[in-house]
């Protein structure tokens, strides 16, 4: 539900200086217009404590439109608590102003008592209201945005204080400045921006001819049907743009759920825009408007022509009596007699809360031999009929993925492809529903916010609402079916229930669009995991855990099957729903290793996590269940090492596991804690950090007598040496890793991907160097250990290949080994590998042909790690930005750019330093600057010398040339120019010594 705190302003100064009986008068008139804002927007007051009040709307039923219920209340008590007078009230205190807060989600209400007041209400919505409340300066509302939903441009809003941000563990927040122009949904939603139309292109082509048609077809009604958030008003929008300013004359009118709709609503809407009449127009001024319309109407009218005004003027209610003779037939005249006059097109969107008499009018109309033409867009029914015998119903379907893809880059432009396919699951496509996911956060915040967050605000209040309204042996099975998950097997489902629903039953809760047959399994599967988690979070404690204790039972009763890694996970599950926390971890641990085993690290990684948090759950927990926990920290940095990216909180897990083991004084599990604590900051890019624990850690082993952790620690100790350019020590390290583990690999085992990926690192210095010829051989070698393993390792020795190609200038042929990988990535969702052969491939299609999408590739990866704070070799990537970006001309990109290559520099890592310097050594001297080009020169040159890069230092040979050329030394330029060719023909890198001879050839 919704929860609306309202207090007043300075009431502890005002009840000094009014005299008590004044003040509690004066407290009274506020309960009552607390009350009155409450019931005249559908919610109740159920508590007030002195000067404040606390008001809930969506009870007992919730409904979409709750925080816009909350809000206009809100307004109204602002406004009439303003407009109080009282004799004892001092003239310093008037006008009364109140301060407000509102959030929306799901919590705990129970029976209250005199103290509590009506209604007990627990949980983190009540608390953030409250907060909102106290945060909200006198006489302003604030409110989340979890609570208006689309309904939020109802409203002028402003910015919220900057103590009531996310940052403080508040929701997304807006001040309420009063009620906006906006007057219907459609125009509210569309107020923050539209997803572009995406789509829909049949049932657009349909409404198209049937506008278009020169004579009305004998079936003069239309319908758009699909459930809510599936763009039925985008696309009549999108459909009656093309004849706006035609022939044909458009009136539109909406029906709506909200308490003060009035009635006969559509109808009424379309009669005043067709008088002209403005929402904000005087009476007075709105009636001679309307008349003048009218005028040439009114022979033909008669007496309706009166009738007509009033009711434009006064509304149906005051017009007369709502039947055939009255109301009803006095509009079902004009329309008729409008029809018979002008080509005539009622559009009326939300049908499925138009009341009665609007639906009597309607049949009428499409019953009288002339009349208008109808477009209806509408919800299906609940009973699954047609809204409209004989009338075209054309069903909007979700999107598609692809269509997904183009909607969530509206709202997050660098959304990667693995977050896409999140969004489009959690949303099953459903446009609305995809949209408020990408409004909620970030692409970082949006990540985490997938993993497991149960559906807050508006979009919870809409599947409540349409849950509430299911009879309750269907909303049993719902319930069950959210406890077992987004895809439910049918003999699951038995246990949970105690019986299997039947066809008809079914049937029902497709067409309520909450469960449907899955034709692939053979039980059902939620439309969404939305629906699913809203579901699940409505359900009581005690009842959820029942539910998850019958069907861990029925799973354990399976006894030949629960090794198998799904019903592992599902007891995991199963076993943590229902409180066992110890099972939960054993199992989580299982189908983690199992996952692992078959490579499939995002599997693994979630396992794993689940097995921590249970054995965090685990009261007073032993001392060998922490050393398990530890043991599980460091399983998770086996599996999260090829996409540290996937982990949220970055390295925070494994500083506990230190913290930890060390408490628990065992000096082996803090060697291997420092160890992975190490391993994942090289992970992140932070190859610093990274050094200094794994030398700590390598120390800790030693002393523990751990020589095969020692040695394991050395070899990772070299991989990140080779990270920060400390090449010979690296090597050294490397080396000693391989041959000790040499006589034991075997293609494919757990020693042999090790090796190979040291092997990689090797070869990413024999390459930095110019020695491409050896990088090769390390390569060729490595991936001869891995044979054909779908290991992440392997990604990563062909992104080693795909960068030594880039660096020899063999551009094609990069960007085939680079693709090759990416499409492996994305099979094995590890995002980090795909970030780096995306960046390398689309770097080399740029290099090749100067195609604008790989530059914009490139872009794109390098955002989706700077979107998760990685900083893994990103000096490279952003050395090839900056070069690229100064080759195209964009050198306010290229300097920005470069910032980060330089603080990567200070960081330790620079293989992106020497070709960003020279990039802007070019800028530099190409405005005639030689001073800076020189100074950017020299630090390339020094870059070069600190790595031992011969195939630097030629580069650098060919900018120095150019800058001797532009400063008219052409003799030392040429010389300058002819050595450097001759020193990249000799390092095999042919591109860039045929660049340099080309040069020669234009100077010559």
């Amino acid at each position: 539900m919704t929860v609306l705190f309202s207090d007043l302003v300075g009431s502890t100064a005002l009840s000094r200086e009014m005299e008590s009986e004044h003040f509690a008068e004066l407290l009274g008139q506020l309960r009552k217009i607390w009350h009155q804002a409450a019931a005249k927007h559908g919610g109740r007051v159920i508590r007030t404590q002195g000067d404040g009040a606390l008001a809930v709307f969506g009870y007992p039923h919730s409904g979409e439109d709750d925080g816009r219920s909350a809000a206009e209340a809100a307004l109204d008590i602002h406004e009439w608590a303003g407009q109080l007078q009282h004799e004892g009230l001092p003239s310093g205190h008037q006008p009364l102003r109140m301060h407000s807060g509102i959030h929306a989600g799901t919590l705990l209400l129970s029976a209250g008592d005199i103290e509590w007041g009506r209604f007990d209400l627990i949980g983190d919505v009540v608390n953030t209201a409250a907060h909102l409340s106290q945060h909200a300066a006198p006489d302003q509302i604030l409110a989340s945005l979890e609570a208006l939903g689309p309904y939020a441009n109802f409203f002028e809003l402003g910015e919220g204080p900057a103590n009531a941000s996310p940052q403080f563990g508040l929701p997304q927040v807006r001040a309420v400045l009063g009620r906006g122009s906006a007057t219907r949904r459609f125009d509210a939603t569309a107020g923050r921006g539209l997803t572009p139309f995406i789509g829909r292109g049949e049932v657009a082509a349909f409404l198209t001819d049937f506008l278009g048609a020169a004579h009305p077809a004998a079936r003069r009604c239309a319908l758009v049907v699909g459930g809510p958030g599936l763009g039925k008003t985008r696309l009549l929008e999108e459909v009656l743009r093309q004849f706006e300013g035609g022939s044909l004359t458009l009136l539109r009118g909406s029906c709506e759920s909200y308490l003060g709709a009035e009635v006969l609503q559509p109808f009424l809407q379309v009669l005043r825009s067709f008088f002209g009449m403005q929402p904000d127009m005087p009476k007075d001024e709105a009636a001679t408007a309307a008349r003048a319309v009218l005028e040439p109407w009114i022979g033909e009218l008669g007496p309706r022509a009166e009738s007509i005004l009033a009711l434009v003027s006064a509304g149906a209610e005051a017009g007369g009596r709502l039947t055939a003779s009255g109301v009803v037939g006095d509009l079902l005249g004009f329309f008729t007699a409008l029809s018979a006059k002008i080509p005539l097109v009622l559009v009326i969107d939300d049908w499925q809360w138009a009341d009665d008499a609007s639906r009597q009018l309607l049949e009428a109309l499409l019953q009288s031999a002339v009349g208008p033409r109808v477009i209806l867009a509408s919800r299906p029914r609940d009973d699954g009929a047609e809204w409209i015998s004989g009338a075209p119903h054309l069903v909007l379907e979700p999107f598609q993925g692809s269509e997904t893809d183009l909607a969530v880059r509206r709202w997050v432009p660098h959304a990667d492809p693995f977050l896409v396919a999140r969004i489009h699951s959690y949303a099953g496509g459903v446009p609305l529903y995809i949209e408020e996911l990408c409004h909620s956060a970030s692409a970082n915040n949006l990540s985490q916010a997938l993993q497991g967050r149960g559906t807050q605000g508006w979009v919870a209040t809409l599947v409540a609402s349409r849950l509430a309204r299911l009879p309750p042996e269907q909303v049993s099975v719902v319930r069950a079916a959210a406890v077992i998950g987004n895809v439910v097997p049918g003999g699951l489902l038995i246990s949970a229930c105690g019986s299997a629903p039947d066809r008809t039953m079914i049937q029902a809760l497709a067409d309520a669009d909450f469960l449907y047959a899955d034709p692939a399994g053979g039980g059902l599967r939620f439309k969404h995991g939305i629906t699913r988690d809203a579901v699940y979070d409505s359900i009581g404690l005690r009842e959820r855990q029942a539910l998850h204790q019958r069907v861990q039972t029925a799973l354990l009763a399976r006894s030949q099957q629960t090794d198998r890694e799904d019903a592992l996970e599902a007891l995991a599950y199963h076993c943590r729903g229902a409180g066992h926390w110890e099972s939960a971890a054993h199992y989580a641990e299982r189908a983690g290793d199992k996952a692992m085993a078959a490579f499939a690290l995002d599997r693994a990684r979630a396992q794993y996590q689940t097995a921590m948090d249970a054995l965090d759950r685990v009261p007073q927990r032993t001392h060998e269940q922490s050393l398990r926990w530890c043991l599980l920290a460091n399983k998770l940095g086996m599996v999260c090492i090829f996409d540290p990216l996937a982990l949220s909180d970055e390295v925070a897990v494994f500083e506990r596991a230190v913290a930890l083991a060390r408490s628990l004084d065992d000096a082996n599990a803090v060697a291997r804690a420092q160890y992975w604590l190490g391993y994942m900051c090289y992970g992140f890019g932070r190859f610093r950090e990274g050094e200094k624990h794994t030398r700590q850690a390598a120390t800790l082993a030693r002393a523990a007598g751990d020589q095969r952790l020692v040695a394991q620690i050395e070899a990772t100790l070299g991989q990140i040496l080779a990270a920060t350019c400390q090449y010979d020590e690296a090597t050294t390290l490397l080396d000693a890793a391989v041959s000790a583990k040499q006589q034991r690999s075997r293609p494919g085992g757990g020693i042999a991907i090790g090796s190979a990926y040291a092997l990689s690192c090797k070869a990413s210095i024999l390459a930095d160097r110019g020695d491409f010829d050896d990088a090769r051989v390390c390569l060729a070698e490595a991936m001869t250990l891995l044979d054909e393993s779908r290991h992440p390792a392997a990604n990563s020795v062909r992104n080693w290949v795909a960068v030594s190609l880039i660096w020899q200038g063999r551009w094609q042929e990069a960007e085939v080994v680079a693709a090759e990988s990416a499409r492996i990535a994305e099979n094995t969702h590890g995002l980090l590998l795909l970030v780096v052969c995306r960046a390398a491939a689309g770097f080399a299609r740029w290099a090749r042909t100067g195609n604008a999408a790989g530059l914009q590739q490139l872009r794109d990866a390098v955002q989706w790690m700077e979107a998760r704070r990685g900083r893994f070799y990103t000096s490279l990537y952003y050395g090839w930005l900056v070069e690229a970006c100064a080759a195209e001309g964009d050198i306010v990109s290229a300097r920005r750019y470069a910032a980060h290559v330089l603080r990567r520099a200070r960081e330790g890592e620079r293989l992106g330093e020497a070709a960003t310097c020279r990039a802007m050594a070019r800028i530099a001297a190409g405005r005639d600057d030689f001073v800076a080009s020189r100074r950017w020169l020299r630090r390339a040159e020094t870059s070069a010398k600190l790595r031992g890069s011969p195939r630097e230092a030629a580069l650098n040979k060919t900018v120095r040339g150019e800058i001797l050329s532009r400063q008219g030394h052409a003799e030392a330029a040429c010389r300058t120019m002819t050595e450097a060719a001759a020193e990249l023909r000799g390092l095999g890198m042919h591109w860039h010594a045929a660049q340099a001879t080309r040069w020669l050839e234009t100077r010559v």
